[in-house]
């Protein structure tokens, strides 16, 4: 089975009760034709023919209780799954990680389900395939206690399970899906990229209820990045007004306050697609200007 990127899918398991035992199977069938690629199967959380009992057992009783009553309709499907898929190049989370990672977002499931998470936490099913994109399969019941989960396959719900995703794998893992979006390449005033990751990352750490030194690290980073990007755009701007207006003065002060800026974003050890992008905002400004930077190492920062 070939899935790429970082992602979250969800449906529901058609065909009721053979439905649910074709997937199943499939599941934990480490010799299946999709599988060649998947190095191990992990299991993670319950025993996959206990759960096709239960959960089989839970609908039939439902339809019972259904036909019983007028309007009562069949369970049509048995279960819901998802798919929690991370892309090839990030670091492997341990079993033990995805194991956490799965609690969190059954915890998440669970509070938007509005369903006590003790009851859910004995009847789902979860394993890994571990494989270049490795990826978390999560089985929940469709019928739960007696009740239809009918928000199980709403938009809502879904939504719950990718943000509740995205901050268990950062907590865990310290894997930011933000981190592979390309940053802005517009260093004015609007919002950076990088303050954007920021918030992203934050809002992940609420939700799971983790921060570690780390993180709070990055974070701090991504502020003052944030901050210094726009003063050296201010300076720059500053400079580039100078020389057209041939203010020698006001172009040595602006020279040297960029100096100084760029020395304190050097101190930030920012990445290379970060250092282009800054080359490229001193490129504009010198053709703007029409001459070089005095003292500008490319790349000084």
């Amino acid at each position: 089975m070939t899935i790429k990127n970082w992602f979250v899918r969800s449906e529901r398991v058609k065909d009721k009760h053979n439905g649910i035992i074709r997937y199943g199977k499939y599941l934990v069938d480490e010799s299946h034709p999709n599988h060649t690629q998947t190095s191990s199967i992990i299991p993670i959380s319950g025993n996959i023919d206990t759960f096709i009992k239960r959960v089989s057992n839970e609908a039939i009783t439902l339809d019972i209780s259904n036909s019983q009553k007028k309007g009562g309709r069949p369970v049509q499907s048995y279960a819901q799954s998802f798919v929690f898929c991370l892309p090839p190049s990030v670091k492997k989370p341990t079993t033990e990680e995805w194991k956490e990672i799965t609690k969190d977002i059954v915890k998440e499931i669970a509070k938007k389900l509005e369903v006590s998470l003790s009851d859910l936490n004995g009847k789902i099913f979860a394993n890994v395939h571990d494989q270049d994109n490795p990826h978390l399969n999560l089985v929940v019941p469709r019928v739960l206690n007696g009740k239809s989960l009918k928000a199980l396959d709403q938009k809502g719900t879904i939504s719950v399970a990718k943000k509740a995703f995205t901050a268990a794998t950062l907590a865990h893992c310290g894997l930011d899906v933000s981190a592979y979006e390309p940053l802005q390449t517009n260093l004015g005033r609007k919002q950076a990229k990088w303050k954007i990751q920021e918030q992203k990352a934050e809002k992940a750490l609420l939700l799971v209820g983790h921060k570690t030194q780390e993180l709070d690290d990055k974070l701090k980073q991504s502020r003052e990045l944030d901050t210094l990007s726009i003063e050296l755009n201010s300076k720059i701007f500053e400079w580039v007004f100078a020389v057209k207006a041939d203010s020698y003065m006001d172009e040595l002060v602006a020279q040297s306050d960029i100096s100084d800026i760029t020395d304190k974003i050097d101190n930030l050890n920012i990445n290379q697609e970060q250092k282009a992008i800054l080359d490229r905002l001193f490129e504009s400004a010198e053709q703007k200007a029409g001459k070089a930077l005095e003292n500008r190492v490319r790349w000084k920062i």
